[in-house]
């Protein structure tokens, strides 16, 4: 942005602050003039846009998100090109990334974390059902708005599961997306489809769980090699407290095989809501529960039926107690287990390859981790470390077998013809009333009745004093399972429209938006504003706030400044390309002059003048040189000649005269005759003007000679006497 003004795209869309950066493009808060609304704007870098892959790219993340239309998923609403480069319109998310997020708080409640994966889930069922793969699903793309909501930003590197008209842009060999979070098949440049979208999710959810991802290296490179040689520790197993039942969810979305995952995004969302409701039992064939946790529930059996979704009416149930965990491994012998075609279930061992012990061990494995293509250890074959190893895994193994029979036992008395699972009644606690209480103590209640923290849900309330709890779900009497979550309604006060304080200074937008009992925070910003000037405001004005509610300000820190780059004796194409890199908007109304020094067509100077500081953003303007001065010849004639060489030379010009005889008396004498160049012509500086001046010819002079003539007697001659 600019002195002169806000920049603009397409004549709608005004900057208003920069806000992010990611690998191809910036993102800025912008205003819709249209429809008066803010949007985020992102910009394609000007290096990708001379690219035709990237361009492409850049159009088909426009065109294809676009196309999806999910609360889950940020919104695109345009895209064009402008200023030699390209730019989508997106939804406005008022809120934080996930990355964000767990840099804050560290590893989020497991209830929490469900929630998030099953929001997530949604969107990316939406978008698998619309023939795209994510490819990017990461914490940094998962955004959450300041309301709770839960979006999916990003889709920039999806690519049709269906080829169209034209070839994908993606093809089958290129690696795309972020290493971390990389499926085993996206580490080795194969196929895709929605599978690998719901391998990356489990690693968002393991991270979410554990404050960290499963897989960390030095490299990029050794991440996506354990990503496709090594499996997880399981949550439990590296010290989270988290139930079996999520536990297996988050390690059968991390199963080395896609068909040993969840087959579809909303069979892994069914799952993680039966677990939000309390009803542990995880869908599919091979549920990979991690961490030595054997036998989840029977229903995570390899080949167990895909069972429907349980009816609202229906009991939560509860879950076997965990094995022991299996650590009988040496590293130095692992060995890979082969998923089977159809069930996907690991291969078993040769008879007689094996002995029974070791066998044992393996079926433990298995057991434990289903049919999720994980490596398994061998366990060392002869000495008293074996023979407890072995022990270990029969127990394992016995435990893993009474628990199945206990589980088909409850089949036999209540499953109905289908296998349904039996509900099983766990200890459970009365929901304690808390209508009518601050929302802090109706904390400490539902916390010393053995439930969760609760979900705090602001409204706004006319009749309910403000931070007072008006309605709680499950109401009070309910009897839930401990450690359950129970949904407080609190009041908010009654509502205010949020004035304007943009362009204000920051005393007094503070103090204007603490007379309506807003919370005020702030972040600061470089701007064309001065320092201290409100540049904008979040939420808009206009928008219905309740009181206690938080209003984030942004405060102009000034203009950023840095010194004007000396152009001088370069050409106008460089100038402007050196002043553009440094920041600054060149003023396209050249300015010309005459120059003895610099070349014609070469910057004589800048305004401001080089090394100068100046805030970026703003216009400089470049001075042109046209050459050699030049002068108007000024008329001379008639002049007398030391009058005209000296008005001559006035000018910067050069005289050379030459005399021409005219008659005595004639009025050109000492008069100029002539010039050359001719009067008003226009001239360099220094050049000859040859001016002819007017010389009278001498008069002529009649000169009479008078002779005088002297006689001069003869000499007396005088004889001599002698």
């Amino acid at each position: 942005m600019s002195e002169q003004g806000p920049t603009v795209f397409n004549g709608r869309y005004e900057l208003l602050r920069h806000i992010a950066r990611g690998g191809m493009a910036d993102v800025y808060l912008a205003r819709d003039g249209l429809l008066g609304r803010e949007v985020a704007l992102k910009v394609l870098f000007p290096e990708f846009a001379n690219d035709p892959n990237f361009v492409e790219r850049f159009r088909r993340e426009a065109q294809a998100a676009a196309n999806l239309n999910h609360p889950n998923i940020v919104g695109i609403y345009d895209w064009g090109q402008e200023r030699g480069t390209y730019y989508i319109v997106m939804e406005h998310v008022s809120g934080r990334s996930m990355s964000d997020v767990l840099r804050s708080t560290g590893p989020l409640h497991p209830d929490r974390a469900a929630e998030i994966a099953s929001d997530v889930a949604a969107a990316l069922g939406t978008a698998h059902a619309a023939g795209l793969v994510h490819r990017d699903i990461k914490l940094g793309n998962i955004l959450v708005s300041d309301s709770g909501d839960v979006k999916v930003a990003d889709f920039g590197i999806a690519t049709a599961l269906v080829s169209g008209g034209d070839a994908a842009l993606t093809q089958h060999g290129s690696v795309m997306g972020t290493a971390t979070y990389f499926s085993p098949e996206q580490a080795q440049g194969k196929a895709l489809d929605g599978r690998s979208d719901l391998y990356s999710l489990g690693v968002v959810l393991y991270e979410m769980l554990a404050g960290v991802p499963p897989f960390q290296a030095e490299t990029p490179v050794a991440v996506a090699y354990k990503h496709v040689q090594e499996r997880p520790d399981g949550l439990i197993e590296r010290g989270v407290q988290v139930a079996e039942s999520l536990q297996a969810i988050t390690m059968k979305l991390l199963a080395k095989s896609p068909a040993n995952r969840y087959p579809t995004a909303d069979d892994l969302r069914n799952d993680l809501r039966r677990y939000l409701a309390g009803a542990h039992r995880i869908s599919g064939t091979g549920a990979a529960a991690g961490g030595g946790v054997a036998g989840v529930v029977a229903g995570a059996a390899a080949g167990a039926a895909e069972a429907p979704p349980e009816s609202p009416a229906q009991t939560p149930v509860t879950e076997p107690p965990a094995t022991a965990p299996i650590s009988a491994v040496d590293a130095t012998t692992a060995q890979p287990v082969t998923p089977t075609l159809g069930t996907g279930a690991p291969q078993q061992p040769m008879p007689g390859s094996v002995d029974p012990a070791q066998q044992a061990a393996i079926t433990q494995q298995q057991a434990a981790y289903g049919a999720a293509g994980y490596y398994y250890e061998e366990p060392p074959r002869s000495g008293g470390m074996w023979r407890t190893v072995a022990l270990v895994a029969s127990l394992g193994v016995l435990i893993v077998i009474l628990g199945y029979l206990f589980a088909s036992f409850l089949d036999a008395l209540g499953g109905d013809d289908e296998g349904t699972p039996v509900d099983v009644v766990a200890d459970v606690v009365d929901v304690p009333s808390v209508e009518g209480l601050d929302v802090q103590e109706a904390r400490e209640l539902l916390l010393e009745a053995g439930l969760a923290q609760p979900d705090v849900e602001f409204e706004t309330n006319d009749e309910v004093p403000v931070n007072q709890v008006f309605a709680q779900v499950p109401p009070s009497g309910e009897r839930v399972e401990p450690n359950s979550v129970v949904t407080l309604r609190v009041s908010s006060g009654t509502a205010d429209t949020v004035p304007s304080v943009i362009g204000s200074l920051r005393e007094e937008a503070i103090a204007t938006l603490q007379e309506f009992q807003y919370v005020v925070t702030e972040v600061t910003a470089t701007s064309p504003q001065d320092a201290g000037t409100i540049i904008s405001q979040s939420p808009s004005p206009g928008s219905v706030l309740a009181p206690g509610s938080t209003v984030e300000i942004t405060v102009s820190s000034g203009p950023e400044v840095m010194p004007v780059p000396d152009v001088e004796g370069l050409d106008v194409i460089a100038a402007v390309n050196a002043l553009r890199e440094a920041g600054f908007i060149v003023n396209p109304s050249q300015v010309e002059e005459a120059s003895e020094e610099i070349e014609e067509g070469k910057v004589i100077r800048t305004e401001p003048a080089a090394d100068q500081l100046a805030a970026v953003g703003s216009q400089v303007s470049i001075v042109v040189s046209t050459g050699l001065p030049t002068v108007t010849v000024p008329a001379v004639t008639d002049l007398f000649a030391e009058t005209a060489i000296q008005t001559l030379r006035d000018e910067l010009l050069d005289v050379a005269v030459i005399f021409e005889q005219v008659p005595a008396g004639s009025p050109s004498d000492g008069r100029v005759m002539a010039q050359d160049p001719a009067p008003f012509e226009e001239v360099e500086v220094g050049l000859v003007v040859t001016i002819t001046v007017g010389q009278a010819a001498p008069e002529t002079t009649t000169t009479t000679t008078t002779t005088t003539t002297t006689t001069t007697p003869p000499p007396t001659t005088t004889a001599d006497s002698d």
